[in-house]
């Protein structure tokens, strides 16, 4: 079945005028379950409650309400709430280009397909391939369902791409979030973790890959449970990882694994700390050493045997 376009736009910049198709790039798969009363599997509904009349209320009763403080609200009406809603011209209007890499993946909401309408295949053409030779994106304006969104549109698979972004304010701050900024890493340190880096690198990302294993063991489930058959508990296939103590000793570990050695001044560094672990537990007091005997109660002892 074809895809059917959920709106039309068009792209505007300076005095050209692209009329496009958006097609939804993305849908969820992920399982999703019904509430069931347990006695008759009869899917339940829900009502709408009220505890200060202590009764079900009606959808019609129901108004819109805006909390201004805790427990204070202020209410809109629908004709309100359409009135401030802006006004939809359809015109996706390009404010700047610049660099796929100057926009952090972390304003990225929502993925749109851009197909060229009808007469607009041309224009539609001389963009995509204009962007993509250029190695540039586009930000931009577009109302849709009432609302102005920032836009970005981008060149992918030949076409073009329309990704909503989150508004600045919307992106919660990282300096809340403890960073290990101050945390010291050593040469020997980073030297390996580049390298099992490099190990683990690919030219491209190949997304079909991956698969939601939990999706796919639900769904294994439910055509055993209609299948009649028994259902067998499923093992897990990676096993739990433990706390790492000795980042050094993972790291390569983790090069060993995958058939590679560590590089030599790595391997040497690593090698003059695990030889400074006596040395600095002696200078420490050596408290767990015993004390060695005198060269004669050696000898006298040997003597007796």
């Amino acid at each position: 079945m074809a895809s059917r376009p959920i709106a039309n736009g068009n792209i505007s910049f300076g005095l050209v005028s692209i009329p496009v198709k958006l097609f939804s790039a993305t849908r969820s798969k992920s399982v999703s379950f019904n509430l069931l009363h347990a006695k008759d599997q009869s899917r339940i509904q829900q009502k709408i409650y009220c505890p200060v009349d202590d009764a079900i209320v009606d959808r019609s009763e129901l108004v819109r309400g805006y909390e201004v403080e805790k427990g204070r609200y202020v209410t809109f009406t629908d004709e309100e709430l359409k009135q401030l809603e802006a006004r939809d011209d359809h015109s996706i209007e390009i404010i700047e280009f610049l660099p796929l890499a100057e926009v952090d993946p972390v304003y990225f909401e929502e993925s749109y397909y851009l197909g060229a309408d009808s007469g607009a295949a041309k224009a539609y053409r001389l963009l995509a391939d204009a962007m993509a030779q250029s190695g540039r994106i586009a930000i931009g304006r577009f109302i849709m369902r009432g609302k102005e969104h920032i836009v970005l549109l981008r060149p992918y698979d030949k076409g073009l791409m329309l990704h909503t972004i989150y508004y600045a304010d919307e992106v919660r701050s990282s300096d809340e979030v403890d960073r290990a900024t101050h945390e010291p890493v050593k040469e020997a340190e980073l030297s390996l973790a580049t390298r099992l880096i490099d190990e683990l690198t690919q030219k491209k990302f190949d997304a079909s890959k991956y698969h939601d294993t939990y999706r796919e063991k639900v769904i294994e489930v439910a055509k055993q449970k209609v299948e009649g058959q028994e259902v067998s508990e499923v093992a897990n296939k990676e096993p739990r990882r433990g706390q790492v103590i000795d980042l050094m000793q993972a790291l390569k570990a983790s090069l060993e694994k995958r058939g590679s050695q560590a590089p030599p001044a790595a391997k040497a560094e690593a090698e003059a700390e695990e030889e400074e672990k006596p040395a600095a537990a002696a200078a420490g007091g050596g408290g767990r050493r015993r004390a060695a005997k005198p060269a004669g109660t050696r000898r006298r002892a040997v003597s007796k045997k």
